[in-house]
């Protein structure tokens, strides 16, 4: 939605769609290792490789950073053409599966970032799509117990499901409850809301010596107010985390072998022509968990 109503990074015309997987149609004169027919996920990452971000193992700040579907055409298209080296063949999963590596593979780098250790306390914030990888992801890490907070109890009801210790509705004695769960607060804070005033109420409730992972993706003019005094006195860590930083492999095997399941975290699948629905069950928040576009049926 970010990417649709212009507010970072797009430059229009463009043809969004940046979580892609889909079948090699043909490949160009040089490309070795892809053919017609190769079913491939896409990292939509397409870096430089030679600036200084890139030449220092940060190709997420690449002075030249680009993405198919945020900068350049993606894949709600029959068509996309996209370079081969970020294309990761698969075979033993559905295309619907393939395509969520792109979400996974941030989360991962999140969780690299968040340093989780075995036996943490962990809370999420927000059960979307990314709140309830974030739970698998934090218990397949190691954490002891994983809270998650929503204000919708469906949505807690599947965190529970997928392994949530605790399950919280976000209303006006949260605060309390998160208390009587984790009286001297959390070791690791992932806010995945993009909600500035869900972020604020986060950091509250980490630990002295805690860490806070900034992950959902608040608007470009967002604040929040934070007491540098308090950062200070409880040594806490406020961490930012960024699209994808060589995860994708990685966040493949995770699938792949089943460690975290994103099959219950994919709500519809809608034609192309139903895109506009779509934007529209996103935008109004009636879209249960995720929604993919797919093309002639493809699963």
């Amino acid at each position: 939605m970010h990417i649709w109503d212009g507010e970072f990074f797009p430059t229009f015309p463009l043809v969004p769609g940046h979580e892609l997987a889909g079948e090699v149609a043909a490949v160009g004169a040089e490309v070795e290792g892809l053919r017609a027919g190769d079913r491939v996920m896409v990292d939509p990452t397409v870096t430089c490789e030679g600036c200084h971000f890139c030449m220092t193992q940060r190709q997420n700040h690449c002075l030249h950073w680009n993405a198919v579907g945020v900068t350049r055409d993606g894949g709600f298209a029959e068509y996309v053409r996209v370079p081969a080296k970020n294309c990761y063949r698969f075979e033993r999963v559905s295309f619907s599966e393939a395509a969520f590596t792109e979400p996974l593979a941030c989360v991962v780098f999140g969780q690299d970032r968040a340093r989780i250790a075995l036996g943490s306390q962990v809370l999420v914030l927000g059960a979307g799509p990314i709140g309830q990888l974030h739970l698998q992801a934090s218990r397949a890490n190691g954490a002891a117990a994983v809270t998650v907070v929503d204000t919708v109890e469906s949505k807690l009801e599947l965190a529970a499901k997928l392994g949530a210790a605790h399950t919280v509705i976000a209303d006006g004695d949260l605060d309390t409850k998160l208390r009587k769960i984790a009286r001297w607060g959390f070791d690791v804070v992932i806010d995945a809301t993009g909600n500035p005033r869900a972020l604020a109420q986060g950091i509250a409730h980490a630990t002295p010596g805690g860490r806070v992972l900034v992950f959902g993706v608040c608007s470009p003019d967002a604040k929040v107010e934070v007491s540098p005094f308090d950062i200070y006195r409880r040594d806490l860590e406020i961490i930012g985390s960024f699209a994808i930083r060589r995860t994708y492999d990685r966040a493949f095997q995770l699938m792949e072998n089943g460690v975290i399941d994103v099959k219950p975290l994919i709500a519809e699948k809608l034609p192309i022509e139903e895109i506009g629905r779509a934007l529209e069950l996103m935008r109004t928040g009636k879209a249960a968990m995720k929604l993919q576009i797919t093309f002639d049926g493809a699963a």
